[in-house]
């Protein structure tokens, strides 16, 4: 799992930032308001929650282990 302070290489080592997924989560938000699929938008809504604290992703989190290995009872 990445730390907090580890973002930042992250996000340059992958070309990645947060504010790209921020705005690439808002149009999935859109797009799940539109279509009225209530479990993606409270899906989204809780990663724009994390993300906006610097928290790992919650989706991520339900399926990997605490050294970031698949969850052995999954």
């Amino acid at each position: 799992m990445v730390a907090v302070g580890d973002l930042e290489s992250v996000e340059q080592e992958l070309g990645w930032s947060a504010e790209q997924e921020r705005e690439r989560l808002e149009r999935a938000l859109a797009i799940a308001q539109r279509s009225g699929n209530r479990f993606m938008q409270e899906n989204i809504e809780r990663e724009l929650e994390a993300l906006s604290k610097q928290l790992p992703s919650p989706l991520i989190e339900q399926y990997l282990d605490q050294d970031g290995q698949i969850r052995p009872d999954l």
